[in-house]
């Protein structure tokens, strides 16, 4: 039994390890990766329990699809990914594979803040989606479940602070069953 136990341990400080490390390597603290499961569950419909709407329905509108914004880093000034962008984007990996989500269909929308002309953030914020795209299609995600957009800044979500690097973002939205 102590056999067993001592091999287990060494195993389990190097998975630790290697963790701690890679997090700390990407200057990211776990708080800042959404799990699989919150992305899920960002990403499902809501459902209203007791409440019929008589024959008010709201189909296809982009106001009713789901949503969450991640925080994905770039390298400044770049579509290329951050060592530390692999931890986000594992977890959104499991939740797009999740039961609930397998066969939806999503947006993957790139933002950036208001620094620099606004043609040069389009494009940025483009070629950032596709970063993320390509990341996940190499995970093993369908290619034709991914859409992918940029907005550069037309869509800050501090439009009080347009500098803000909460600006600078990726979203998934989900456009339901394909």
């Amino acid at each position: 039994m102590m056999r067993k136990h001592a091999l287990i341990t060494p195993t389990l400080i190097a998975l630790l390890w290697f963790a701690q490390g890679a997090a700390s390597a990407a200057g990211e603290d776990a708080k800042d990766v959404l799990s699989g499961q919150q992305i899920e569950q960002a990403l499902q419909p809501q459902i209203t329990r007791g409440f019929v709407p008589r024959g008010l329905t709201r189909r296809g509108t982009a106001d009713a699809a789901q949503s969450v914004s991640l925080n994905i880093p770039f390298e400044h000034d770049s579509s290329s990914l951050q060592a530390g962008a692999s931890a986000q984007l594992v977890q959104l990996q499991l939740a797009l594979n999740s039961a609930s989500l397998s066969k939806d269909r999503f947006v993957v929308a790139g933002h950036t803040d208001a620094k620099g002309s606004a043609a040069y953030n389009k494009q940025l914020s483009l070629r950032r989606a596709l970063a993320v795209k390509r990341f996940l299609v190499t995970q093993g995600i369908e290619p034709k479940r991914l859409e992918t957009v940029g907005y550069g800044s037309e869509r800050l979500l501090e439009p009080g602070r347009p500098e803000d690097p909460r600006n600078r973002r990726v979203e998934i939205r989900d456009l339901g069953p394909s």
